[in-house]
């Protein structure tokens, strides 16, 4: 019999969980199935295992190591439990681990910004790097914390939060219920409005005719595509959303004196408008002698995120043992 190698990686979106078959650095194979966040923790459950089914009707479970799953919540590391998880419907504390436990094989999850930040470590821009703090941009802003190559959890679990760094004590409302959090700035809604309030500053913006005047259809792609054309109110809404989220990183900085920042998710395709402005105003908001070397740069993994940083939970929790 051939040697356990393959891991299965699950990454648990609001829309669609994709089910990868990891080998190394490679996904063998994928498939995808509607989340169905909108029910309840049964049906999705249900999705996962059906997934998981799916993909031992191709690949013999013996030949797998292990599960690793991401999921878009708190999640208690130790147990396996989903404490809450804000875009589902009626989620509190849901027995994630062993539910699907019952595959026979081990499982590790945690939430889907501790495994981007474990991807990048073992499969993309981390793996020369011993420390750095990996950012997602999406609906709401994460990260993932990595000193000496191993994630820092913190004492409870929940190190990372950058989108609920406060950067403004009088901003405006974060859904978290704060005041003036980085996510308030920089999570995709807010940019949405941001922009659509700006539009009547900018006439002649293509925004406009990218969304065919339809201002739900705006969204950070949209934005991306408009800035690389050099619309002039697409780039100042990308360098305004960098130099927000820089003001919260530099924050980072100067507590643990990291220099390497890796950004991910939907808005950092903008490159190099986005990543500059965040790097720029780390160096305006930071101390000077922690931050002068500071580097930005997008994440590697891309489209590939979910399924390689769940993966990369797997070897992670295996190599520490």
């Amino acid at each position: 019999m051939k040697q356990k190698k393959l891991i299965l990686g699950i990454d648990v979106g609001g829309t669609s969980i994709k089910f990868g078959v990891v080998d190394g650095n490679k996904i063998l194979n994928e498939i995808s199935l509607p989340t169905y966040a909108y029910e309840n923790p049964a049906k999705v459950l249900a999705q996962v295992k059906t997934g998981i089914k799916n993909i031992f009707d191709l690949y013999p479970p013996e030949k797998f190591i292990g599960i690793g799953i991401g999921f878009p919540g708190i999640v208690d590391v130790d147990t396996g439990v989903v404490t809450s998880a804000p875009n589902f419907a009626n989620w509190k504390r849901v027995e994630v681990r062993k539910t699907i436990a019952k595959f026979g094989l081990p499982v590790f999850i945690d939430n889907d910004a501790n495994c981007a930040a474990l991807g990048e470590l073992y499969f993309g821009r981390g793996r020369k790097l011993s420390n750095f703090v990996m950012v997602t941009l999406g609906t709401g802003v994460g990260g993932g914390i990595i000193i000496n190559k191993k994630l820092f959890r913190g004492e409870s679990g929940g190190a990372g939060e950058i989108g609920h760094i406060t950067i403004d004590y009088s901003g405006p409302t974060c859904k978290c219920g704060k005041k003036g959090c980085v996510e308030a700035y920089a999570g995709n809604n807010y940019i949405k409005q941001r922009t659509i309030h700006k539009l009547h500053e900018y006439p002649d913006s293509i925004i406009l005719e990218l969304v065919e005047h339809d201002l739900e259809k705006i969204e950070p792609k949209v934005i991306n595509d408009a800035a690389k054309q050099g619309d002039q109110l697409a780039i100042k809404i990308l360098s305004e959303t960098g130099y927000y989220i820089g003001i919260g990183l530099a924050n980072i900085a100067n507590i643990l004196d990291i220099k390497h920042f890796i950004i991910g998710g939907g808005v950092s395709n903008a490159g190099r408008v986005l990543l500059k402005a965040i790097e720029n105003s780390i160096k305006e908001h930071g101390v000077r002698n922690i931050v002068k070397d500071v580097v930005v740069t997008s994440a590697q993994l891309k489209n590939k995120a979910g399924i390689l940083g769940a993966a990369s939970l797997v070897l992670s929790n295996l190599n520490s043992k």
